[in-house]
């Protein structure tokens, strides 16, 4: 026995050294894998943000990222095999996100981050929907597992004012405001200001809206709440509200909706080179005879839109309105769109069209000596002025919710108030109903 002791010994020995050097391996290897998740998850932050929240720790180490963008002009097909990916890899990630994201709705500008383990397989692929939806699609086993995500982000408020010079845009740029703010604008009063020729130097405008501000900093508009324009005398006012059956619209300050059943102008115009009148010398036949219709000016083959809901009653052609476009809306209201180069597709006599609709494309047909549209209004089967006329609004506020109506109109208000007193972009408090239901401010 005494002859075994310095084998047990060396034995003992020996299995000590290895439990120590592995251990020590152990350690070192985790230390190598929580490093790289940490730099895995770093990387994904700084693709797409701060904010995208890509859940970096549940990525697994891995051999190889390609972060990238959708170039122009490129599929998804095309930029992920780019990436790495196999052919049958971006099928099946397809097929996963199909009741998710629909890729064939890719657009240029959208970041993605591709990640595979060390045999170069695909191990997740995370895509920046928009400023707000990420997609993450991961290998489960042997299929993919797809997830939109909502990026989280928190909410300012702000109000802004300004003094019209040379317009609304230019204005918001001047004082450091969203020029976006100006295209809402012209959304919201399109019923009512025509904002190529009714806005004048020294009008004034007041905007309350959100700002939506991401964790990594990064800022997008949000939703306008209120806004009041001073044009020509005359003071607009526009309110969100959410009615109780869950439709979200504008309304003027007694409740009445800003959406009117039609448009005021069929199409974004350059100016307008023939107003409505009883007697004018027609540049063509040089004989004076009425001009029942207003001539707006644009380049040629520009979209027109029928004005309002109806139904096609003609999209035919002849010889002094060319190819035109007759729109029944109700018994009272009719729409003509004269002088079009082609109608669009599906445009026939006895066609549905919503308001906003492309009816046709503007041109020169009929008796005309350059390009323009006529846009005239039959109301009752008298043609009238379409920039006077006055527009039948669509439903207002039910009266069993004017009172929350007016709630939440005194509390926007109330902010413009506050507002008002201090810089011309300004953050307030969010919208909050005031001490008492009604402010005194005459309206």
């Amino acid at each position: 026995m005494r002859k075994f002791v310095p084998l047990i010994v060396v034995i003992a020995v020996i299995a000590l050294y290895e439990t120590q050097f592995v251990d020590r391996g152990r350690g070192t290897q985790d230390g190598v894998r929580e490093n790289t998740s940490r730099a895995t998850g770093e990387a994904a932050r700084e693709l797409i943000g701060d904010n995208s929240q890509l859940a970096a720790a549940d990525v697994v180490a891995s051999a190889r990222a390609v972060h990238g963008e959708i170039a122009r002009g490129a599929s998804f097909f095309v930029e992920m095999q780019g990436a790495g990916m196999s052919p049958g890899e971006i099928h099946r990630v397809v097929e996963a996100s199909r009741k998710v994201f629909n890729f064939k709705k890719v657009r240029p500008g959208q970041k993605y981050a591709v990640w595979a383990d060390s045999l170069g397989q695909l191990d997740s692929l995370h895509y920046a929907i928009d400023s707000e939806h990420m997609l993450t699609v991961r290998r489960a086993g042997a299929r993919f597992e797809a997830m939109q995500d909502t990026i989280s982000y928190r909410i300012e408020h702000y109000v802004t004012s300004g003094t019209i010079d040379n317009s609304i845009y230019a204005t918001l740029q001047e004082q450091g405001s969203n020029p976006e703010l100006a295209s809402h604008l012209a959304v919201i009063f399109q019923w009512d200001i025509d904002f190529f020729t009714d806005i004048r130097r020294g009008d004034a405008f007041t905007l309350l809206y959100e700002s939506k501000v991401y964790e990594n900093g990064k800022t997008k508009l949000g939703d306008v709440l209120a806004a009041r324009i001073f044009t020509q005398g005359r003071e607009h006012y526009a309110f969100a509200y959410r009615t109780q059956a869950g439709s979200r619209s504008y309304y003027d300050a007694r409740g009445n909706s800003l959406h009117k059943s039609l448009l005021r102008a069929p199409l974004r115009f350059m100016r307008i080179s023939s107003n409505f009148t009883r007697r004018r010398l027609h540049p063509v036949t040089r004989t004076y005879r009425p001009h029942l219709g207003v001539d707006y000016v644009a380049p040629r083959g520009t979209p027109v839109r029928s004005t309002g809901d109806g139904t096609v009653a003609e999209a035919t052609r002849n010889r002094a309105n060319g190819k035109y476009v007759k729109i029944r809306h109700n018994s009272r209201y009719t729409t003509f769109y004269l002088h079009l180069s082609g109608f669009a597709k599906g445009i026939r006599r006895g066609s549905r069209v919503k308001q906003g609709q492309v009816i046709g494309y503007l041109g020169s047909t009929g008796l005309v000596t350059a390009p323009h549209l006529d846009y005239r209004i039959k109301v009752g089967g008298r043609f009238v002025n379409p920039r006077t006329v006055k527009l039948p609004s669509k439903r207002p506020v039910p009266s069993d919710e004017m009172e929350l109506f007016a709630v939440s109109r005194d509390a926007c208000l109330l902010r413009f108030f506050e507002a008002s007193q201090q810089a011309r972009t300004t953050r307030v408090d969010r919208p909050r109903p005031p001490m008492q239901n009604r402010m005194g401010v005459v309206l």
